[in-house]
Formats: C-alpha cells, structure tokens, sequence
C-alpha cells in the first residue's frame, strides 16, 4: 500500500501522531518509508519512536532510523542517553545503529566514548544482513551498521580527544581477521591526527602483508591522511606508495596515486611514474592521476599539456575527461593557457564534459564563451 503521509496544511502535531502511528506499523517497508521523511527534517515530536525504531527487528528500518537521526545535528542531543543505552543491547543490530546516530552527533557525546570503544572487542557481525545481500535480496549494508568492530571504529575519530585516545585499541584491529574491519581500522586511525599517525609502523606493516584490495588501499589512504597530520608522509610511506603504482588493482593502484599527490615535494622524484599513470588502463587512476599532478603545484602543472590532451581524448570515459578538466583549472597559468581548447569542449556530445568545461571557463574568467 501507498504511505499516505500528512498534508501540508496538517498541524505539526496532527503530522507527528500520523508518522508516529505510521513508525510502529507492520510493515518494515512503512516504517522505512516514514524515516525516510525525516532525513534532514527531524521533528523532535517524533524522536521517541524514532529511536526505538533503532533496535528494529528489520535491518532497513534501524539503518533508515539513523540516517534520520544523525541527519538532525544537534537537534538529537536531548536523545543521546536514550540512544547511548543501546549501546549494551542484546541486538548487534541495535549496538550497531546507536554508535552509526552518536559518531554522527560527535558533540555531546564524549562521555560514551568508553562504551563506544568497548564494541572494538565484539568479534561478532550481522550475518543475516550479509545473507541477504549475496543474492540480491536486499543491498548491502554499509561495514559499520553490520559489525560492531567497525561502527566504533568508524565513530571514535569523531569524538575528538575523548574517542581519539583509543588509537591503540584500534591499530589492534588492524589483523583482524576480517578485510571490512582492517579497512575499518586503517581508516580510523588516518581520522585520528597525530594520535593514530603514530601507530604508522604499524599500518606500514599491515600493508606490507595485505592481500585485500580494499583493506590495502585503505592503509594507503590512512598513510596520507598521517604523513598530513605530520606536515609530510615519511620516506617509506611515499616508498611504498610509488612500489603499489605496479599493483593489479585499480583501486590501491588510484590509491597510491592519490597518496603521492598529497606527498608535495616528496613526490617530486617520481613524477616520471605519476605521469605514466595518465595513460593508465583503468579510468579510476586516470582520474586520480590528473588529481594528484593538479594537488602538487608547479612540479604537476608541468603536465599540463598532457592533462589537457586527455581531457580532449575522445575515446576515453566521460567521468576522466571531466576530472581532466576540473585538473587544468587548479593548474595556474599552464592550465589557463589552454582555455581556447576547453571552450570547444562546450560543444562536446558528453553533457558531463560540457558542464566540465563550463567551469573551467568561469574559474578562469572566461566569460566570453559562456
């Protein structure tokens, strides 16, 4: 059936009796339907059965629970000990929702850092949510609202000092047994400033051994985030970089391109490698490429011929044209110097590439072809 909810003209309250009747229905579909309505316009009238709808028997409506609710800021607070009572539930499901609202709301929620932290031990995930998703049943649930491990993980950076002080807990993670938890992990401690970049052996090493795409490509990413935190990634951060630009999967392979355009003038010995991966096989390091030479300044704006090349390559996917442009527009005066070759991509037949385009010409003043 059709989710009939309020007219414009109800009342506030008349709205939040109807969504409120409509959050204890049946139908998980209903209720998800309901949430949905309060992403990014929560009525604390409501926010009771919203929270209850945090330890639903049904995955989607407890994820739908909190999106809604850490959607809504600040004004969740008054919940938070509701909410942070969830955290020694009987339901992983509901462990898991309750950390996803509490990362979100961050301010406010320093003291439940322990009880947040406490969930890195729990060696367990949500089975039935994986069980769904391998045929189609239902879309995968993002790592943090299936498994504990990651959902405090993935709050305790948000928590500032408070969740920040559990970095060492967290670089345990880091061999754990399952990928989604070392990526988790890896992640977590790149969010963490100098308190996880100080476990960075310990990500080089976990690296050094990684057999999972992902989880690899994720300590690459945690290395960069450190080497910022720093002011820049040491020696063998960028070594390790540039020896994953051989790797056979695209996604550590843009990782790494990434990581060495944020490693400035460490980088500068490999700009020959960064440059090779514009002709790169897989558009998702053509994209990083063109990224990283437009992050590291002059020493990248020296490609920008070759930037603008691709950006004018036909037989390439829109998405890495696109970036190309958007590349050339940080490039300086390089990139300026090739405004008249852009303004004919105005009338590219890929829409993505035109509005690519576009913005060149008005980041640069172009105003003439536009």
């Amino acid at each position: 059936n059709a989710l009939s909810l309020p007219s414009p003209f109800y009342s506030a309250a008349m709205a939040a009796v109807e969504l409120s009747r409509l959050l204890v229905s049946e139908d998980p579909a209903t209720k998800v339907r309901a949430l949905e309505s309060f992403v990014g316009a929560y009525d604390a009238l409501c926010g009771d059965s919203i929270c209850q709808c945090l330890a639903d028997g049904d995955m989607l409506v407890r994820e739908a629970a909190a999106r809604a609710l850490a959607s809504a800021g600040d004004s969740v607070l008054p919940m938070v000990e509701q909410i942070a009572k969830l955290l020694v539930s009987g339901d992983m499901g509901a462990r898991c929702a309750a950390v996803e609202v509490l990362g979100a709301l961050a301010s406010g929620v320093a003291p439940y850092a322990t009880s947040i932290a406490a969930l890195l031990q729990e060696d367990v995930q949500d089975a039935s949510a994986a069980a769904l998703a391998a045929p189609c049943v239902a879309k995968k649930q993002k790592d943090a609202l299936r498994i504990p491990k990651c959902a405090a993980a993935e709050a305790l950076p948000k928590l500032g000092p408070s969740g920040r002080s559990f970095a060492a807990a967290v670089a345990k993670l880091l061999d754990d047994k399952l990928p989604e938890v070392r990526c988790a992990a890896a992640a977590s401690l790149g969010a963490m400033g100098a308190e996880g970049a100080a476990h960075e052996d310990a990500v080089m090493k976990a690296l050094a051994s990684e057999r999972d795409p992902r989880a690899a490509a994720a300590a690459v990413h945690a290395l960069a985030e450190m080497g910022r935190a720093r002011g820049l990634p040491s020696f063998e951060a960028v070594a390790a970089f540039v020896k994953l630009l051989s790797s056979q999967h695209p996604g550590v392979r843009s990782a790494a391109v990434t990581a060495l355009g944020a490693a400035g003038e460490q980088a500068a010995p490999h700009m020959a490698k960064l440059f090779k991966c514009l002709s790169d096989r897989s558009p998702q390091v053509k994209i990083a490429a063109v990224g990283a030479l437009a992050e590291l300044g002059p020493a990248g704006q020296v490609y920008a011929a070759d930037v603008a090349r691709l950006a004018h390559d036909e037989w390439q996917l829109p998405s890495a044209r696109a970036a190309a442009i958007d590349a050339l527009a940080l490039m300086g005066d390089r990139g300026a110097a090739f405004e008249d070759e852009v303004a004919e991509l105005l009338a590219d037949p890929s829409e993505e590439v035109q509005e690519a385009a576009s913005r060149f010409l008005q980041s640069i003043g172009g105003g003439y072809y536009t």
